[in-house]
């Protein structure tokens, strides 16, 4: 694993002909493919470049190629890094372009120990994987690579991953359950109708606003505002990867219009919409057989 820190110059991306790893040419010869489920979602194949966001979820990225360059600032240089691993929160921006690779974005608090804890045994706020995970894991992710990507094998790629990184209670719930109640119920429905999301969750746990505010940042480590919003923009890909034009997936998921959907969408994963919504030329969406049964009404 190589990190290369250049104080003065911005690191030239590598070309497709610079990819050396022959395993991972399946990951080339077609489309990024991006499965989503609730709380979790995968990207698998050639990286889209990004600008400098921040999310609620904790993102992974492994290389099966050139280094990705990363940086947390936009006036600072890249560091090249074969992985990656951002906590919740926490700014970043990431250049994969021409770069077969996996990338993960889940929810697991138990992930984000682990970004945490890894940031501060290396001192930085984007640290790499441990080589020894790292050995583990890119033969199961090359291997992935010979085959047509689907639902299935999406999901064996998930549980595998976060397995290995968190054990094997990684889809376990250990939420306080009025907390847990409060999450089952933010539906595509509730988030379109409820004209005040707060203080409605909190009646339906019987707590005051406040008391629910400060409980639910105690348990899931982010404010309800921001995880509505995360959820909200989970819905508007979930409509979108069902045919639905920006403005259509805007106004399902409770934003304003489709420049608001596009500007909260761009702050949070450092791209437009449109990269994804319709099955694009270049992304391919699948949508997790499990998602979002309980969230359809």
């Amino acid at each position: 694993m190589t990190e290369n820190h250049r104080a003065n110059a911005v690191v030239p991306r590598p070309t497709a002909n610079d990819i050396t790893f022959d395993e991972a040419k399946g990951w080339r010869t077609r489309r990024t493919t991006l499965v989503l489920w609730p709380g979790h979602a995968i990207s698998m194949g050639m990286g889209p470049s990004s600008t400098l966001h921040r999310h609620y979820a904790t993102q992974i990225g492994i290389s099966l190629g050139a280094p990705f360059q990363v940086r947390t600032c936009a006036s600072e240089p890249y560091t090249e890094q074969q992985s990656f691993i951002a906590g919740p929160h926490i700014p970043h921006q990431v250049e994969t372009t021409g770069v077969p690779s996996f990338v993960l974005w889940s929810e697991a608090r138990a992930l984000a120990d682990l970004a945490c804890r890894l940031s501060t045994t290396s001192t930085s706020s984007l640290p790499t994987l441990p080589e020894s995970l790292l050995n583990v894991l890119r033969p199961v992710l090359q291997a992935s690579g010979e085959k047509m990507p689907d639902e299935q094998i999406g999901q064996a790629l998930l549980s595998h991953i976060l397995t290995t990184l968190i054990g094997p209670t990684w889809d376990e719930g250990h939420d306080d359950p009025r907390i847990a109640t409060a999450r089952s119920l933010v539906t595509l429905q509730f988030l379109v109708e409820q004209s005040q999301p707060i203080t409605s969750l909190a009646t339906r746990v019987h707590l005051s606003p406040s008391r629910f505010r400060h409980l639910f940042r105690s348990e899931m480590g982010m404010s309800v505002q921001s995880y509505l919003r995360w959820q909200r923009l989970l819905t508007a890909m979930y409509t979108g990867a069902h045919g639905a034009s920006l403005t259509e997936a805007a106004h399902a998921a409770g934003f304003a219009d489709a420049a608001h959907l596009t500007r909260v969408f761009r702050a949070t994963f450092g791209m437009p919409p449109s990269r994804i919504f319709k099955n694009s030329h270049a992304v391919q969406v699948i949508l997790g057989a499990k998602y979002w049964l309980n969230h359809k009404t």
